[in-house]
């Protein structure tokens, strides 16, 4: 799609064929991007307001990736993302739910019905793997590793494969909803109330519905940023952090330290604490 965009923009602006590319022509599609009030000639509320500097960088990284592989594929003479200068990262903090809210919204789904359990099972998932939405509606069941409680994710971001570890609880919350509660014979592992595959409008629609009857503001991105803060601030590394979140450079990660506080300096010393760690 944002290939598709930057095309429409070249021949709007009868741009050259991608052999006499220059650094210019990229910066006046990203000046475009940050100046244009009524983009892609459409009437869409997203694309007649200002767009935001990680909107920006999504663009730059993903004309970057396509110029390096024109350029390895000795399609065009040089590579014009060589005179550029990556944009600068979206500054504002990433929010994660507080440990109340999260409570809240499991209380949600207390009840022993079939839908309780099974939503009970897809928001433990969620917090306790930070899975993309798209990764969970795509799970089957041959993706679950009874043995060691993990999941293979087949279709990451970038078509990448990794696996990811289940912990205690979601696992138990997880069996609970397999043995006694899913009845269906689609592969897919969450199933809506027909016994299809909960897609990703489907599991939108779900989280938004336990959102607001628990009264909490959150979405399934939410969600994904919960745990890699929450994973964090229990003392995982931000290398791990990055292979289970499936990010393609650590940059992208560590934006997740910057939602971290004084507090979170002060618990981690009362542990790590050089001295106090030091046998004499």
């Amino acid at each position: 799609m944002l290939l598709k965009k930057f095309s429409w923009y070249c021949c709007l602006n009868e741009y050259p064929p991608p052999q006499k590319f220059t650094a210019a022509h990229i910066r006046g599609f990203l000046e475009y991007l940050t100046t244009e009030t009524h983009r892609w000639n459409s009437h869409s509320p997203r694309a007649n307001r200002p767009v935001n500097k990680t909107t920006v960088n999504c663009y730059y990284r993903a004309l970057h990736s396509f110029f390096n592989w024109l350029y390895k594929e000795e399609l065009i003479p040089t590579n014009p993302f060589d005179h550029l200068k990556t944009p600068e990262p979206e500054g504002k903090v990433i929010q994660a739910l507080t440990p109340k809210e999260i409570n809240r919204l499991l209380q949600t789904c207390s009840a022993k019905t079939a839908h309780d359990v099974r939503n009970k099972a897809i928001l433990s998932v969620f917090l306790d793997c930070g899975f993309r939405i798209s990764e969970l509606a795509s799970l089957t069941l041959q993706d679950v590793n009874t043995d060691d409680g993990s999941m293979l994710i087949r279709q990451g971001k970038g078509g990448k494969q990794r696996v990811v570890r289940i912990g205690n609880k979601a696992q138990k919350i997880l069996w609970k909803y397999l043995t006694l509660y899913r009845r269906s014979i689609s592969n897919h592992l969450f199933i809506n109330r027909y016994g299809e595959p909960l897609d990703v409008l489907g599991i939108k629609m779900l989280i938004k519905r336990l959102g607001d009857r628990a009264k909490v503001k959150v979405h399934p991105h939410k969600l994904r940023h919960t745990f890699a803060i929450s994973y964090l601030r229990s003392g995982g590394d931000v290398f791990s952090l990055q292979y289970l979140l499936g990010h393609s450079t650590l940059q992208m990660t560590q934006r997740y330290f910057q939602s971290l506080n004084a507090e979170d300096a002060m618990n981690a010393h009362r542990k790590y604490s050089p001295l106090d760690n030091l046998e004499v």
